[in-house]
This record gives structure tokens, sequence and C-alpha cells, in this order.
């Protein structure tokens, strides 16, 4: 789960192509379900911003600045949503060939959509860039969004050290803003894919911080309990437990998603973890911070297994 880092609608060569495809084909379906395109325009409209590097967002707008900044704002959600689009075109192509039921030109049709894709490509990262770069456009409603897109863009690309730039970035100029705990997030899953599992305990930790909701929390409390797993050591497994009862204490995700298996994993690992590792004399105080819906029952496992544990060997019967 925590290796399902989004692939690249550009990157579209090599093994894993198919399995690209596939991931960006379903990301995109997911969007349009959502209904992401029909709230766009209401969450990300506005932008007005004081002119400088050091101005603070507030009701004052550099004249044309609000205009501008919506403008390449647009421009860029429009091209990613154009690079979607090519994913999903390239994964039917994909599910077409593995059927056998591609026609002659299949191929020809594949190679001119992956060209298209790298032109897009190029162009979503130039126009989220203009926006996030400009002086007077910094302190835009639209910036920190951008930033966060850029930053995906470019992991998307295979440019990790440029979006693990962008990331930081977003996290230092904009630590109040709705993105800012998604950007800690994608350095902490960046971290950890590298195996800096101390940064992406910091990291998960800067995502738990601000004002994230249940399902970026439970996400990111995820991530850290690997990752001080990872680390070993007493402390790190004790507060490996706590990071994963915190996610049972948030109380069950809706069926279907991401945070759901985080749901069903969680507690089985937190079971499992504390089984091998847990004071069995604390068990009761511990999980009755699980809360009262899961509590008992996870209680109720752990010393189940304790007393299996103890239950001596059966004896080999003798032979005849």
């Amino acid at each position: 789960m925590l290796k399902r880092a989004a692939k690249a609608a550009g990157s579209f060569t090599g093994p894993r192509r198919g399995a690209a495809r596939r991931l960006a084909a379903v990301a995109a379906l997911a969007l349009a379900s959502a209904g992401c395109a029909a709230q766009e325009a209401p969450a990300r409209a506005g932008g007005g911003a004081a002119p400088g590097a050091r101005a603070a967002p507030g009701p004052a707008t550099a004249p044309g600045a609000g205009a501008a900044a919506e403008q390449l704002f647009r421009e860029a959600e429009s091209l990613a949503s154009r690079r979607r689009v090519i994913g999903v075109q390239l994964f039917v192509l994909d599910e077409a060939a593995e059927a056998g039921a591609a026609g002659e030109r299949a191929e020809a049709r594949r190679a001119a959509l992956e060209a298209e894709a790298a032109r897009v490509l190029t162009r979503t990262v130039a126009a989220y860039a203009a926006l996030v770069d400009a002086p007077a456009l910094r302190a835009a409603k639209q910036r920190p969004p951008a930033l966060l897109e850029l930053a995906l863009t470019l992991q998307d690309s295979g440019d990790l050290r440029g979006a693990e730039a962008r990331l930081r970035q977003l996290a230092l100029e904009h630590p109040a803003s709705r993105e800012a705990p998604e950007a800690h997030l994608a350095l902490a899953n960046l971290a950890f894919a590298a195996g800096r599992l101390d940064e992406a305990v910091g990291a998960c930790d800067g995502a738990l911080g601000g004002v994230a909701g249940a399902a970026l929390r439970k996400r990111a409390l995820y991530v850290k309990s690997w990752s001080l797993r990872g680390l070993g050591g007493r402390d790190a497994v004790e507060e490996a437990l706590e990071a994963l009862r915190a996610i049972v204490r948030l109380g069950p995700a809706p069926a279907g998603s991401i945070e759901a298996t985080i749901d069903e994993v969680a507690e089985r690992e937190l079971v499992e973890l504390y089984a091998a590792h847990g004071d069995l004399a604390r068990a009761r105080a511990f999980f009755a911070g699980a809360g009262e819906r899961a509590g008992p029952r996870l209680l109720g496992e752990v010393e189940a297994r304790a007393a299996q544990r103890r239950r001596p060997e059966p004896l080999d019967r003798p032979a005849l």
C-alpha cells in the first residue's frame, strides 16, 4: 500500500507502462465520479494577493493579479485534465491489445498519444510553474493548490527531486493552507520509499499537526507506524502501536475507500504487534484508548493469542 506512488500519465515507457496506465485511468475515473471538476471552480476561485515577495495573504489585490492567477490556474488544470484523458485512452488501447482486439492502427495510435502526453506534460509543468514562480502572485489563493499539483505532476513524470523541492516550498511558504498537510504526507511517502525513516516520521508529524481531516490523518498515521517499525527499538515500537491505535480511534472510513482498507489492516497489525511486543499487563488500559467500538474486541483477540501461546504443546504420540 505504501509503495503505491502515483505513476505518470506521461510516463508511458518501460515494462511498467501498462500498470501505470491502469492506475492513471482508475484515478481519472474516480475523480470524474466524485465530481471534482464541478467542485473546482468554487473551491479555487478568487485569488487576490498583495504584490511583492513578502506579501501576506489578505483582501488587498494587485491590479489584475487575481485575474492573472485564475487564468494561469485554469490553463494548468485544463492541461492536467487532458493528461488524465490521454491516460484513459492509453488504458483502453492496452485493454484491447490484451484481449486481442486491437486494430491495425493501434500501435500508431498509441505512439501518437504517447507523444501528445509528453507535450502536454511539459506544458502542464510550465503552466503551474508560471503561477507559483510569479512574484506578484505569491499571495494568490490559487498558489498553494498550484504548488501541490506541480509537485505531484513532477512526481508523476519521475522527477522526484523536483517534486520534493516543490513540496517543501509549499509546506514552508504556506504552512496554514489546506494543502500543507498533503505536502507533508507526500514528503513522508517519498522519504519512506527512499529509506529515510526518521525523516518520514517527522513529515508524518507535520501532516498530523495541521488541520488534516480523518482520511489524511489515517494515511499519515499508517506511514508513521511503518516508519517507526522500520527504525526498531522499544520506544519506536511503542510509538508505532500508538499510531495504529489512533487509526482505530478515528472510526471506520467509508466502505470501498483506501482508508477503509487501512482500517482493516491497522486493526490486524495492531493485534499482531501488541501480542508480539506489548505489555500484556497493560493491555486492558491500552486498548481502552482505542475506543468503545473496537477496543474490547481487539483486547479479546490479544488475550486469546496470549492464552494460546501459554498453552503447552501436545506430546507426540509414541510410535508403536
